[in-house]
């Protein structure tokens, strides 16, 4: 099976009727994230089960530019409950997928699988859920984030909820064992027939150009790309840029009508861990930033690219809403209003990528006004151990983990008022905080996810204040 056979089997399985140039864009892009034979000599050479895989996980998102990517971040996740639970104690996704085309066998027990992308706060979650058929036994098997730990122990899939969506929406893609079974037929034919490699070369003639101009930024062979947005209203050059500062070099891409401001730096090639390259990146803007005068905000990216790519901008028109109805009035607690507005601040601050002000912003909503008289025990610290444990309870098993791991055992109230709220607004000689320092940064955002939930859930039990549009509440 030839990587252009494939694109012409999956556009009309799963696309049609929507232009093939479309799937020719989505294969670019698999190609471009090292999951499909790169370049016009590569072009003959037959795909394995793997990558006839990764090119089907890339379908799953509406864009075709975001196939590689997805297709990355889906093929990495992990059976709830490890290999033992899962189908033919697969590792990853992607070795599930694999697995069920690899015979017909695998392909009939499989019942169904659903590849899902959760949106929340302008960032995206992968899932996946496949049920199969064991003997005329049913067996779902959930596949995560590798972040999430917990989750990925024995036995955790007894107790996991296998149809909850986490987020108000979320965007599916369903397979059945009827797409399976026609695509391993496809498959094993086009091996069997073993036909010469027939292509309209000309397909390859933009990613030959493209493969020049990524060499000309710094792509090599064994190439692992960091790639970071920046919001930023500093000078930046109006065409993709090498930089060379502090004895490293990265790629400056411009925003354009598809494109935000970005950076992308290879990990591999300059010997850094993406800890260090996003330091390394903060300090570089820090210096932009002193220079015009102007905010430069680094955001949450990913790695993995065997060649710099740009990223691809999202819009924020907010919800549009086909009946509006509003029906709040205004609070006459002084107090309340002011701890409204510092709950705002907080997501305007977290949405700007300004982590420090969004955990003090945030910390700010439930700290009391009462001031200790250092004999008294301090009554903020009594809330936060009170209510932590409700609250930790809704969030999720990657938040938690990264929040613990950070704390390291001391005592939540002490963490989240001295090494949280007294670090970022004072940030003294015992308890520092490096607003550039990529681990200090990753700390802080845990924190603030804690915190903000901490902000919410007093301003609900507290005030007994509502987040509907047309109720105000009750205490």
């Amino acid at each position: 099976m030839y990587a252009k056979n494939l694109s012409q089997i999956l556009h009309a399985a799963l696309v049609r009727p929507d232009p093939f140039d479309d799937t020719l864009k989505r294969f670019e892009h698999l190609r471009g994230h090292g999951l499909l034979p790169r370049g016009r000599e590569n072009a003959p050479i037959r795909l394995n089960d793997r990558q006839v895989a990764s090119a089907v996980l890339g379908f799953v998102p509406v864009s075709p530019g975001w196939a590689g990517h997805v297709s990355l971040c889906l093929g990495g996740l992990c059976a709830v409950g490890g290999a033992n639970a899962s189908f033919q104690a697969t590792a990853t996704l992607l070795d599930t997928v694999a697995a069920v085309l690899s015979s017909d066998e695998a392909c009939n027990s499989l019942v169904a699988m659903t590849f899902i992308i959760e949106r929340n706060n302008n960032s995206d979650e992968y899932y996946a859920r496949g049920v199969f058929d064991q003997g005329g036994k049913r067996k779902t098997v959930s596949y995560v984030s590798k972040m999430a730990i917990s989750l990925l122990t024995d036995g955790a899939e007894e107790r996991y909820d296998h149809d909850r969506i986490r987020t108000p929406s979320a965007r599916q893609l369903a397979l059945g064992r009827d797409f399976f079974l026609r695509l391993r037929k496809e498959v094993a034919l086009s091996r069997q027939l073993d036909l010469p490699q027939k292509t309209n070369w000309t397909e390859y003639e933009n990613e030959e150009k493209r493969d020049a101009f990524h060499k000309s930024l710094g792509a090599r062979p064994n190439s692992h790309f960091l790639n970071l947005p920046v919001d930023t209203a500093v000078a930046w050059p109006a065409d993709p840029t090498r930089v060379e500062f502090a004895g490293h070099r990265f790629v400056l891409f411009p925003k354009t009508k598809d494109n935000i401001h970005s950076v992308s730096i290879d990990l591999t090639g300059e010997h850094l861990s993406a800890e260090d390259a996003r330091t390394l990146l903060n300090r570089f803007l820090s210096i932009l930033s002193w220079c015009e005068d102007q905010h430069a905000v680094l955001g949450d990216g990913w790695s993995g690219n065997p060649v710099p790519v740009p990223i691809r901008q999202y819009g924020k028109g907010g919800t549009i809403a086909g009946q509006w109805l509003f029906s709040r009035s205004l609070p006459d607690d002084p107090e309340l209003l002011q701890r409204l507005a510092y709950y705002r601040e907080g997501l305007n601050a977290r949405e700007a990528g300004l982590v420090t002000f969004a955990v003090l912003s945030f910390f700010k909503v439930f700290e009391r006004r009462a001031k200790s008289d250092g004999r008294s025990p301090n009554p903020t610290k009594i809330w936060i151990r009170d209510v932590f444990d409700t609250v930790a309870a809704t969030l999720t098993p990657e938040v938690m983990k990264r929040f613990e791991e950070a704390r390291n055992g001391k005592l939540v109230q002490k963490y989240v008022f001295d090494n949280c709220r007294i670090a970022t607004a004072h940030a003294s000689e015992e308890f520092p905080s490096d607003a550039d320092a990529s681990l200090e940064i990753r700390r802080l955002h845990s924190a603030a996810d804690v915190i903000h939930a901490l902000a919410r859930h007093f301003l609900k039990t507290e005030y007994g204040f509502s987040d509907s549009y047309w109720a105000d509440g009750t205490k």
